[in-house]
């Protein structure tokens, strides 16, 4: 709604001096005084909550006048205030497309872009919208709000709060407080027969910081096996973010346990017109009683349209205390997921090589001696309420079927 409300004072403005093609004139100069009374009537028709009256008195207009483009501005103005957002898409795409140059769009197009979580083209819009409109104070206030927005759903803090503090600016009012954020979660994995692990999850998140605690507890035939207890501190920085994590083990099979796992992970973040990229890299260095795991993992991360895409390549190096032992390991993940009405999320996995003892892209420890073989798999996000989220994967090899489910409560 605060993209509604400032439209209310942006559009005024670009009605008195908008630097695109003017209203047509008649044979006297001038708009005509019925055309004029018909845009006057709709904004206030907006103004007043009835955005279905304004969107035929709109269209009207820009049908008798095609090149007002303030009427085509209203438009997608009362498009966007009743969630129609195909059809605004649409509408600026054509737009564009007969008026390259008018960056007064940008904000209209960008909003529905938000809405339906294609994030990178939003940023791509309002950063253009900001860099393009000039010193135009409430256009500029709905760029930052938006770049905001933008950032803190792809969880990028620093950038969130220079935009926060730019919006604030030029309101002329303090930006609010930061608030911290948590979630906390709980996880049942069938990854075999007669196997059972359950998982308790933590994260707490303070401006550019975070913590994430977890304890895993694996069960074979109804006995306990392996518990684990992880701790990870990020830090955002404007470039990258910096992710400092450990894991201690503890276990029935005197081969492995106790065990110790520590690792650092590196996050450039790159934006590039409608792309979002992490070209990620972790280094990992795991110790048990009879042999230690060094790893190298290159993650990058690709966002498109509502679509992400994550490419793992893992290299591990075991070094063995037995006289001409030592191995190494080469594994791979492809995940890629898409964005589905009604918020669910769909995503695909595979993957294939080696990687018994490695730490694969989400962080999971493979601390197993079976070898392992290429599998696939599917997931869905499940949004339930608001603060509540499902999640459910399964995936399929050709030893095993892993099935996981989990409950998300952020708060």
């Amino acid at each position: 709604m605060r993209f509604i409300f400032l439209f209310l004072f942006l559009l005024p403005l670009l009605l008195g001096g908008q630097s695109t093609p003017p209203l047509p004139t008649s044979g006297m100069g001038g708009a005509a005084p019925t055309q004029m009374d018909l845009l006057m009537q709709a904004f206030d028709n907006m103004k007043a909550g009835r955005y279905s009256l304004a969107e035929e008195q709109y269209h009207t207009l820009f049908l008798s006048e095609p090149d007002n483009l303030s009427a085509h501005e209203g438009y997608l103005w009362a498009l966007n205030a009743q969630g129609k957002y195909r059809q605004s898409l649409a509408h600026s795409t054509a737009l564009l497309k007969q008026y390259p140059g008018s960056a007064q769009f940008y904000n209209y197009r960008a909003y529905p872009l938000l809405q339906k979580g294609r994030l990178p083209e939003a940023r791509d819009m309002y950063s253009k919208a900001l860099a393009e409109l000039g010193v135009n104070p409430m256009a500029n206030e709905i760029s930052h709000e938006g770049l905001e927005l933008v950032y803190q759903s792809l969880g990028d803090y620093p950038r969130h709060d220079m935009h926060k503090q730019a919006k604030a600016a030029l309101q002329q009012k303090p930006a609010g407080k930061a608030s911290p954020h948590f979630s906390s979660s709980i996880s049942c994995a069938l990854p075999g027969d007669d196997k059972l692990a359950v998982i308790f999850s933590q994260s707490a998140s303070y401006k550019a910081w975070s913590i994430r605690a977890a304890y895993d507890d694996l069960s074979i035939a109804q006995k306990q096996f392996r518990s684990l207890a992880s701790l990870a501190v990020t830090k955002q920085f404007l470039p990258l973010d910096v992710e400092l994590g450990g894991t201690l083990m503890q276990g029935t099979d005197e081969r492995v346990y106790p065990a110790q796992q520590a690792s650092i992970k590196l996050s450039p973040k790159l934006y590039v017109n409608k792309l979002v990229l992490y070209p990620s890299i972790m280094a990992s260095y795991s110790h048990y009683p009879r042999f230690d795991i060094q790893q190298i993992s290159f993650l990058p991360k690709l966002m498109l349209r509502d679509i992400s895409m994550e490419f793992a390549t893992h290299y591990s190096y075991m070094d063995n205390l037995g006289v001409g032992a030592d191995s190494s390991r080469v594994a791979w993940q492809f995940n890629t997921v898409k964005q589905l009405p009604y918020k669910l999320k769909l995503g695909m996995h595979i993957g294939g090589g080696d990687y018994r003892w490695m730490v694969d892209g989400s962080g999971v420890l493979m601390d197993t001696f079976d070898e392992q073989s290429s599998y696939y798999g599917l997931s869905l996000v499940l949004p339930i309420v608001k603060p509540l989220t499902g999640f459910v994967y399964a995936n399929r090899s050709e030893n095993t079927t892993l099935l996981y489910a989990s409950l998300t409560l952020r708060y």
